[in-house]
């Protein structure tokens, strides 16, 4: 898949979910530090043939702010604290992730998801790594696993004669 599909799956989750508002893709920083980032979440999860991967999701303190002000309905005038900036931070890395796995090896599988897990603040990486840019701030991904899908495909693949 291309880099337009992922900001595109990424930038709905932020829309629908989080009420964020997308600009576009975030200008590339030549050097990128890990305090551009507020907040990482990272799922991991597992293919139908049992391949792994994991999708980093990485908010600057704006974006994380405005996810959990939104999520939790608060008042322009109230800011969140850290746990539930923390707790909207997962629950959007969780439903982007959701939604990623299909750009990234197709609608026919199923992909069992680990729950999201706050990590520690690192420079993203992977073999696909995207900034979105939004009002609010910048969502970063980060997505690793399997170069194609070849395998997925193989696991799910019908034997010879099967009638559905």
């Amino acid at each position: 898949m291309i880099e337009p599909d992922y900001l595109m799956a990424i930038a709905t989750v932020a829309e629908n979910l989080a009420f964020l508002m997308p600009i576009g893709p975030a200008e590339e920083c030549p050097k990128e530090s890990i305090k551009d980032w507020f907040c990482q979440v990272q799922v991991d999860w597992v293919g139908p043939d049992g391949s792994r991967g994991r999708i980093v999701v990485a908010l600057d303190r704006g974006c994380a702010q405005a996810t959990a002000a939104n999520l939790l309905g608060l008042a322009q005038d109230e800011v969140p604290g850290d746990p539930e900036i923390h707790e909207a931070c997962n629950e959007l890395a969780n439903v982007i992730a959701g939604n990623l796995l299909p750009v990234r090896y197709g609608h026919d599988h199923e992909f069992h998801l680990h729950p999201p897990d706050v990590v520690p603040i690192a420079l993203l990486s992977g073999r696909v790594v995207v900034r979105l840019a939004l009002m609010e701030g910048v969502i970063g991904v980060s997505i690793d696993g399997d170069t194609d899908n070849s395998r997925i495909l193989r696991a799910v693949q019908l034997p010879p004669g099967f009638c559905a």
